[in-house]
């Protein structure tokens, strides 16, 4: 098994566990495409008695063929060769009478069935509630990458299958320490570079790690015109909208750092009752998130959230390469590259590596022994502050991230001391001061501020 597949450990005991539990089971896996979840189902139906049936877009014909001529191959059934399923009725009928022990029947890409017949998911429930859901031996999992669509079919109030699930899991990207292991290189500054790229999506990190560095990653793989992640995005937005290009300028106002829902409405030139739903479509996708103080008390009715592009790569697309794309498809690649992106690329990373840097505090990386309740960023009308954090033992943590090239100072340090009086109102308990630089400190730092905790990220590898 290679590594990228033990990053899977937790879905695969899901997937095993229920599949132990001897009980009917209909499963619905999630998530954004590239993501890694085939990979996962392939890997489960091989430890298991399963059989896999791959939707693909085609007519309901086809896939009903397509279907007969897999369970075929698994049941050996010479018949269902010559003669294949002329209705879906037919096919899930064939399921309950033929399947005679525990068996994962796993259709992934189950929204392109939906497209080609619009009235599936009704049809499974009728059979799920007279034949399925009396069989232990049945083993159903529906995996699809088209979140609107699948969040519709299969877990709103309003859907056929509403209530029938038997458990569900969104297959997210892989945190900074298991994306690193596609790649060479042990450093951790490296791998929030190439983070700030790939957001943990496999199938970036996989085509990404050819290439030794993220900047000459960037130019062979996502500036040239032609390559795979060139029009990945578009690609990705058309799968989820049937107007994908009205969600575009949000993305990239948003990409280019409108935050607030007035800049955003400014900048794109979006009535308000429009912004409003094209938000909430982008954030029910997980595409975007509103993020608000980490002190807010009631996060949803807080009036001071801020809009970020929750998929990283999604960000360094529509911040590089979309306002480019002319010139690129033109072949300007190298000046593009050289005059835009490699300029800007530390700045760039310095905007984005804030909530990365969070993910391995949580996951107490930097071993400093602290575990958060709650861990973000604040900021009012007077401050902002990189880190707020409240501990479960009841203590603050308050701290800045220096992404430069400069190592910090004492000026730097003392700075983030002074602003403690703008948070005062939201201490509690002890204070934890805490500061994260890419280039280290200068020597008299650590000596000025003993009760300033002080990470070099230099000093730490990822192995």
């Amino acid at each position: 098994m290679n590594s990228a597949f033990l990053n899977r450990q937790r879905e695969l005991e899901f997937l095993l566990r229920k599949f132990e539990s001897g009980r009917p089971e209909l499963l619905i896996l999630r998530g954004r495409r590239r993501v890694g979840k085939t990979f996962l189902l392939r890997e489960f139906s091989k430890r298991v008695n399963g059989v896999y049936l791959m939707a693909t877009i085609s007519s309901q014909a086809d896939q009903l063929a397509s279907f007969a001529n897999a369970l075929a191959n698994y049941f050996d059934d010479a018949l269902l060769r010559i003669r294949p399923f002329s209705a879906w009725e037919e096919f899930f009928l064939y399921l309950h009478q033929n399947v005679k022990r525990r068996t994962a029947v796993i259709i992934d890409e189950y929204p392109y069935l939906i497209d080609s017949h619009p009235g599936l998911s009704t049809t499974l429930q009728k059979h799920w509630d007279e034949h399925f859901m009396a069989n232990s031996n049945i083993f159903l999992v529906l995996n699809g990458s088209a979140l609107s669509m699948m969040e519709r079919e299969t877990l709103d109030g309003k859907s056929p299958l509403y209530g029938r699930r038997t458990g569900q899991w969104f297959v997210e990207p892989f945190d900074v320490v298991d994306n690193q292991r596609f790649f060479s290189s042990a450093s951790l500054v490296r791998a929030v570079e190439w983070y700030c790229i790939t957001g943990g999506v496999p199938f970036y990190s996989a085509i990404l790690s050819r290439h030794k560095t993220p900047l000459k990653a960037v130019e062979r793989e996502i500036l040239q015109y032609g390559e795979t992640l060139f029009e990945e995005v578009e690609f990705l937005l058309r799968g989820e909208f049937r107007n994908p290009r009205s969600y575009f300028p949000i993305l990239k106002a948003i990409a280019q750092g409108s935050r607030k829902f007035g800049e955003i409405s400014s900048k794109t030139g979006y009535d308000r009752a429009n912004l409003t739903k094209y938000l909430a479509s982008l954030m029910e996708l997980r595409l975007i998130r509103r993020e608000v103080p980490a002190s807010e008390e009631n996060p949803a009715k807080s009036k001071r959230g801020l809009f970020f592009l929750n998929d990283y790569f999604m960000n360094f697309w529509f911040r590089f390469v979309f306002p480019h794309q002319d010139e690129l498809v033109s072949g300007e690649t190298r000046r593009v590259w050289e005059q835009v992106i490699r300029p800007q690329f530390d700045s760039y990373v310095a905007q984005t590596c804030e909530p990365i840097l969070h993910q391995l505090l949580r996951r107490d990386f930097f071993g400093l022994g602290l575990e958060f309740q709650r861990l973000g960023r604040f900021w009012n009308k007077q401050t902002e502050i990189d880190i707020l954090g409240y501990t479960v033992d009841g203590r603050t943590v308050l701290g800045e991230i220096k992404w430069t090239r400069s190592p910090v100072s004492r000026r730097d340090v003392q700075r983030l001391l002074d602003k403690r009086h703008f948070v005062e109102a939201h201490v509690r308990g002890p204070v934890e001061w805490l500061f994260i630089a890419k280039t280290g400190f200068h020597q008299a730092v650590k000596k000025h501020f003993p009760q300033v905790r002080l990470l070099d990220l230099r000093a730490f590898r990822i192995d």
